[in-house]
């Protein structure tokens, strides 16, 4: 019995050694991430551009809101757990070693407020929108949303380069004149990224939409692609009116969806097909293309002069994708700049972006709509309170955000895919 009880004192010792140590772990990682990831919900970007000037911090700082808006309403749980376990080591501890659990409990019910704040702020934000989408998501954080293609196509080829695209298809008889298309232009920052399934592929296909997920020439240190990538998308809309009949697709209904960078393509492409400059880099000289009907941008990169080298990721976009900077190549950065390809007869546009937003600035977002309502474009620009790049809907989690980003795109498509166009919507 001695015996016994002499082993299994030192076992509880540890027991209570590894317990402590796994609460201290929780209190101090929950507390952190709830206090940092709810500053930069909070603060303006305009404080943060210290942090911007490196590439390592600048996507830490990214990395960091992508995931507090990935979590949705879980970053209030996340914040109270961190709030009970500092509050069970402070209990625990002798009264002269408190202090540091005391800082923590303090800093992590401030987080857990602010938490809380900004979940109500973007609740009401999303449902100003009309969307009619719960603000208690996701059920489940990084739940997938994606679905796999139906097949995969060859575009064409363009240079010595040959360009896919995966086609998503309905189930079910297509109508007489096809499917609708929604052509999906993935991100990156120019440099990165390929076609894949994303939050909108599944949504759109129970919707009665295809889907083009399309793959363009990536910029590299010695290669400029500032005028062949929305070629390349060319490229994709001209597969569509020569092959897209083959596959029930109805090339008189095409829109253009792109996040990112790729929104910035998607743009530029449904703009200059509006006004018959758009060219196919796989195609004759001289090939007409069908006009883009509407457009979706999610957080688009439309303004690179106006971000020029204000961060250091947009100093490595300069140098990757254009090939230096503004002042060096000033008809380079008008023509990659969406505002160039403005007019009356430029497609009903919806664009969607976090105010808080360290990668594509949500400012100079703000200008270029300012220019669509000069020039009486319809569209429709909403942006979401507290929230990254991405909006929460890059890591196919269903956020309140992401939610509502998939039901606005479908009412717009529904709304200009083909039909007469409708007066200009301000925001």
């Amino acid at each position: 019995m001695g015996g016994a009880t002499m082993t299994s004192a030192p076992t509880r010792g540890r027991l209570r050694a590894v317990g402590r140590a796994v609460l201290w772990t929780v209190a101090v990682v929950t507390v952190v991430f709830t206090v940092l990831a709810q500053l930069l919900a909070v603060v303006p970007v305009s404080w943060t551009m210290p942090l911007l000037q490196w590439e390592v911090s600048q996507y830490l700082v990214i990395l960091l809101g992508v995931l507090r808006d990935s979590l949705g309403v879980w970053n209030v749980v996340v914040g109270v757990v961190g709030v009970v376990s500092a509050a069970t080591i402070w209990r625990r501890r002798p009264r002269p070693r408190r202090r540091l659990p005391l800082v923590l409990t303090v800093a992590g019910s401030a987080g857990a407020v602010s938490a809380v704040a900004t979940s109500v702020a973007l609740a009401v934000a999303v449902a100003s929108t009309g969307a009619g989408t719960s603000p208690l998501l996701p059920t489940l954080p990084f739940t997938g949303l994606a679905s796999g293609p139906s097949r995969t196509v060859t575009v064409g080829t363009a240079g010595t380069t040959t360009l896919r695209a995966d086609l998503y298809l309905p189930a079910g008889r297509a109508p007489r004149a096809g499917w609708p298309v929604a052509v999906s232009v993935h991100g990156g920052g120019f440099s990165t990224g390929s076609r894949a399934p994303n939050a909108y592929t599944g949504y759109l296909l129970a919707h009665g939409y295809a889907v083009l997920d399309v793959d363009y020439r990536l910029a590299s240190p010695t290669y400029h692609p500032w005028r062949t990538q929305v070629e390349d998308v060319g490229c994709s809309l001209a597969w569509v009116a020569r092959a897209g009949e083959a596959h029930h697709l109805d090339a008189d209904r095409i829109a253009m969806l792109g996040l990112s960078s790729g929104g910035n393509l998607a743009v530029n492409a449904a703009y200059t097909s509006a006004d018959q400059t758009l060219r196919s880099s796989c195609s004759p000289s001289g090939t007409p293309l069908p006009v883009v009907r509407a457009v979706i941008a999610g957080y688009p990169a439309v303004d690179l002069s106006g971000i020029g080298d204000r961060t250091a990721i947009a100093r490595k976009v300069e140098q990757w994708y254009v090939g230096g900077t503004p002042a060096e190549y000033p008809e380079r950065y008008r023509s990659t700049d969406s505002a160039t390809h403005v007019s009356a007869d430029s497609p009903p546009t919806l664009v969607y972006q976090g105010a808080r937003d360290h990668l594509v600035l949500a400012d100079r977002t703000r200008a270029f709509v300012d220019v669509l309502a000069r020039l009486g474009v319809p569209h429709r620009y909403v942006q979401y309170p507290g929230m990254e790049h991405s909006t929460g809907d890059s890591t196919s989690t269903l956020t309140p955000a992401a939610a509502a980003n998939r039901r606005l795109t479908l009412d717009w498509l529904q709304r200009y895919d083909g039909a007469r166009r409708s007066s200009p919507t301000t925001p």
